[in-house]
């Protein structure tokens, strides 16, 4: 095939590549995505966290489908054919009781009720979804089927039915599921206990089969209540990482339900999988279930950013191989910031940029920031200038949130998005780099 060809081919697919060496492809997930005329107009209620990620030579993926109910499909790498199964046994419904939460609870189609998808170490595929406000939903395999797929018939009956709980208590008021591996530990964040402005962040333990730490009490880990503005403030996580078994968490505050109250970029650590949480200086500031990270916590704020701005929740954050942490957020002006730690100083530093979108981390010094409409790559050393490697067609995400999977990069040097467009449901492939072993 000539050059000329291939990139025309591209093209009419809605792909272009900034570089003539490098590869694109699109492959159709499924046709049976959730019509946008079921839920509220304007809502994006595909994908949620980890919905698009891979494992071990194949890449799985969860969405909201045609019947009201979550379709979990997987493929063999490079570009296997896709296999989709829809999940019986619940259905979402605008009129469904979904917890304690009142009338904002039974909210259908507003953008919190995605699918959140997880693959511990032992591969056990984790849903979580439908939730805002609301009892939990989660189901998992009943196997470790992400281990050896190919030993498995892809069918519903691997899949264990809808529970409320992860082995211990009903858990309930639960919203914004976030399953975070590093290929030894698994845990899920749920925001809890309230909503915008009056809510708390617990953490929940996965190992050896079963949730170790499986109830509110012994998961919480930053609290409500503070001694400032109407006395309680939620955290919104831009992302938990783990890297060489130290987990990093950023976020802001918020003191309403008015995006306009909040303020800080905050960021604390931990060294002992997830126990004892340090301050940016190093100080032991919190214990999981027993002492809780606050806004009053000293050393959390590691910028200053004031409410009252457009400085929004919401954001991107990563870690590369050196161990710096990268955040990108909406700052003050509305506009794209992009802050940086130093992991020998704990120095962050902060400047603007015309870039956004969510933040991956590739081998070595890369750092690419992937939107609905390009990948661009810069330098994690020194994040300025980046390089346009693959630009796509938006429209083929224009009934969805996009979903990038975040893993894929570091294994064979690809990029893969996922989106909706009517009730197609695609795969975006970007051949960016090389690849490499993974990261410990």
């Amino acid at each position: 095939m000539t050059r000329a060809l291939f990139l025309s081919i591209l093209a009419c697919a809605g792909l272009s590549l900034a570089n003539a060496s490098e590869k694109g492809r699109i492959s159709v997930v499924g046709q049976n995505g959730m019509p946008k005329e079921i839920v509220q107009p304007g809502s994006i209620w595909n994908f949620g966290s980890g919905a698009l990620q891979s494992h071990k030579g194949w890449q799985y993926a969860a969405y909201w489908d045609d019947a009201c109910q979550v379709s979990v499909a997987c493929r063999p790498l490079p570009d296997g054919a896709w296999s989709v199964v829809s999940l019986p046994g619940y259905q979402r419904s605008a009129t469904g009781d979904r917890g304690t939460g009142g009338p904002i609870s039974k909210g259908f189609g507003d953008g919190h009720e995605k699918v959140a998808m997880g693959i511990s170490p032992d591969g056990v595929i984790h849903l979580s979804f439908d939730q805002h406000l609301s009892t939990l939903r989660y189901r998992a395999s009943k196997q470790p089927v992400a281990d050896n797929p190919a030993a498995h018939a892809w069918s519903a009956a691997l899949f264990g039915p809808v529970m409320d709980n992860l082995g211990g208590p009903k858990l309930e008021s639960v919203t914004y599921p976030s399953f975070t591996s590093d290929g030894t530990r698994f845990a899920l964040y749920l925001r809890m206990d309230g909503g915008s402005g009056s809510a708390s962040s617990n953490f929940f333990e996965y190992e050896g089969g079963r949730w170790r730490i499986n109830d509110e009490p012994s998961s919480k880990l930053i609290d409500k209540r503070w001694s400032g503005g109407n006395k309680t403030v939620n955290a919104y996580p831009h992302g938990l990482a783990i890297h060489n078994g130290r987990r990093h968490m950023t976020w802001c505050w918020r003191d309403t339900p008015d995006a306009s109250t909040c303020h800080d970029l905050c960021y604390a650590y931990s060294d002992d999988h997830g126990k004892t949480w340090k301050n940016n200086d190093g100080r032991v500031v919190a214990t999981t279930g027993a002492d809780f990270i606050t806004a009053d916590s000293p050393g959390i704020a590691v910028w200053k950013i004031p409410p009252g701005t457009a400085y929004i929740n919401g954001g991107s954050m990563t870690v590369d191989d050196a161990g710096r942490v990268h955040v990108l957020v909406r700052g003050e002006k509305g506009t794209p910031v992009y802050f940086k730690r130093d992991p020998a100083s704990g120095t962050w530093t902060r400047q603007d940029t015309d870039v956004s979108g969510a933040l991956v981390a590739g081998p070595g010094d890369t750092l690419y920031v992937v939107s609905d409409s390009a990948v661009k790559r810069t330098s994690a050393s020194n994040f300025g200038a980046t390089e346009t490697v693959a630009v796509v067609d938006r429209s083929l995400f224009r009934d969805s949130k996009m979903g990038v999977d975040k893993t894929r990069v570091r294994t064979e040097g690809w990029i893969s998005m996922i989106g909706q467009d009517g009730q197609t449901i695609r795969v975006v492939d970007y051949k960016i780099g090389p690849g490499s072993a993974p990261a410990p």
